[in-house]
C-alpha cells in the first residue's frame, strides 16, 4: 500500500531540482509481514522487553531478543519500543554516512521557515525540518521537527536529539572491542530525546553483518527515560501511550524503507556537488 497524503511543498521548493525525489518516489507502508506482527503480536509482553537499567544489552555481537519488532508500556506507565531493519547490499555504509550528514546542512535557495526539503524527502507524509543546533555538526544536539501520523496533520513535534557517552553508563572497552571485532558498527554513544513540551525518550541502537546478507540494525526506544550523571532516572512528565507508541514503530519502518528506494540515485545526483546544491 502507498501512503498518498502528503504534505504541501512552499513554491520555493517545487523549483528546486531536489523536488522530484519528493514526487517521484512513492511511499510506502510497512511491508504485510510486518504489519501482521505490528497488528498480532502487540502490545507485546513486557517480559519480552529489555528494561530500561538494561539498555545496554541490546548490544551483543550476534543473536536476537525474543521480539525484535513490537512496544508496549510498562507498570510505572513508561514506554518501549523495538525495531529491526536490513539494509540492502546496494546501500553503502558511504552512501547512509553521507545522507546523515547531508539531510542536517540547507542548499541556497531554502528559506527560513519552510523546513528542509533534504530530510522532507526520506518521509514526504511526515518531516519537516532537521538541522544541526550549531549549524557545524551533532556535536551539541540535532533538531528535528516530524509528526507520526501519516499526513493527517494531527501534530507535529519539536524534538533535540543528544549524544551521550555510554562508557559513562557501564559499556566497557573491553566490550565495545568485542563489538567491532565482530563487525558491529558504534561509536559507543547513545542518545536522549527532549521535546517542545516536558519528557524524554532514552535511544540506542546499533548495525552489524545481517547473516543472510546486507546489514541490519537494531534500535530500541524507551520512553519516559534519560541519562543523567551516570545513571538513568525516570521522566514522569513524558506523555507514553501504547496508540503513540504503535505510530513510533509505524514511522519508523516507513521512512528507512522509503531511503533505500532513492538514495542510490540521489547519492549519485549530489555526493560531488557543493554542500549548498539545491
Amino acid at each position: 500500500m502507498i501512503v498518498t497524503k502528503k504534505q504541501e511543498l512552499y513554491p520555493e521548493e517545487k523549483e528546486m531540482p531536489l523536488a522530484k525525489y519528493f514526487y517521484n518516489y512513492p511511499l510506502h507502508y510497512p511491508s504485510p509481514r510486518e504489519m501482521q506482527i505490528i497488528d498480532q503480536c502487540n502490545p507485546m509482553d513486557t517480559a519480552d522487553a529489555i528494561r530500561p537499567e538494561n539498555f545496554l544489552d541490546l548490544l551483543k555481537p550476534e543473536g536476537y531478543d525474543k521480539v525484535e519488532l513490537g512496544y508496549c508500556m510498562f507498570e510505572d506507565g513508561s514506554g518501549y519500543v523495538a525495531t529491526y531493519r536490513v539494509r540492502p547490499p546496494h546501500i553503502t555504509d558511504e552512501m547512509e554516512r553521507w545522507y546523515r550528514n547531508w539531510r542536517n546542512l540547507r542548499s541556497k535557495s531554502m528559506v527560513p521557515g519552510h523546513g528542509n526539503l533534504r530530510y522532507k524527502i526520506w518521509n514526504p507524509a511526515d518531516h519537516f525540518d532537521h538541522y544541526y543546533i550549531n549549524w557545524i555538526d551533532g556535536s551539541e544536539g540535532i533538531h528535528t521537527t516530524e509528526s507520526l501520523d501519516l499526513g493527517e496533520g494531527e501534530r507535529k513535534y519539536d524534538t533535540i536529539r543528544h549524544q551521550f557517552d555510554l562508557m559513562d553508563y557501564g559499556l566497557t572497552q573491553d566490550r565495545l572491542d568485542e563489538l567491532k571485532a565482530a563487525g558491529c558498527q558504534t561509536n559507543g554513544k547513545g542518545s536522549y530525546e527532549t521535546f517542545d513540551e516536558p519528557g524524554s525518550h532514552l535511544c540506542l541502537a546499533y548495525s552489524r553483518p545481517c547473516p543472510s546478507g546486507g546489514v541490519e540494525t537494531r534500535s530500541r526506544e524507551w520512553i519516559g527515560w534519560r541519562p543523567f550523571k551516570g545513571r538513568l532516572v525516570r521522566d514522569e512528565r513524558t506523555k507514553c501511550s501504547l496508540e503513540y507508541l504503535k505510530k513510533v514503530v509505524i514511522h519508523t519502518l516507513i521512512e528507512w524503507e522509503h531511503l533505500n528506494t532513492f538514495l542510490p540515485d540521489l547519492y549519485t545526483e549530489y555526493k560531488n556537488q557543493s554542500e549548498d546544491a539545491d
